[in-house]
């Protein structure tokens, strides 16, 4: 043993991720999230998400860059929408909306390079 952290998620959890309710504090909608893994000495971290269709993030900031990977369903943002294998980046401090559209839910892979923080706007 090395001493290593090996994490896995297997299949059959992360389609369950209706288990895992988070609630918008600026909206109130409900969106689902799974942490899958944080870094504890940097804060970066990677998270499943489920934005049901009509769930957007209203404009906001955030004190760390971050990038999403979309899984399923139309990636709705500010700066245009995004399908299943695309990525997008956003740059620390970068105003930004994001979400689904109002045709149907998209899942997504959110991954930050440090400690995640909301600034709305």
């Amino acid at each position: 043993m090395s001493g290593k952290k090996i994490i896995i998620h297997r299949r059959q959890e992360l389609e369950q991720i209706e288990n895992y309710p988070h609630v918008n504090s600026k909206t109130g909608q409900t969106l689902y999230q799974k942490e899958l893994t944080t870094e504890p000495e940097t804060g970066m971290m990677i998270e499943m998400i489920r934005y049901p269709k009509g769930c957007m993030i209203p404009p906001h900031t955030h004190h760390c860059g971050h990038g999403i990977y979309v899984l399923k369903g139309t990636l709705a943002t500010s700066e245009g929408s995004f399908g299943p294998g695309d990525y997008i980046w956003f740059d620390e401090g970068t105003v930004m909306t994001h979400g689904a559209g109002e045709e149907e839910d998209v899942d997504i892979l959110f991954i930050t390079n440090k400690k995640l923080d909301m600034v709305y706007l």
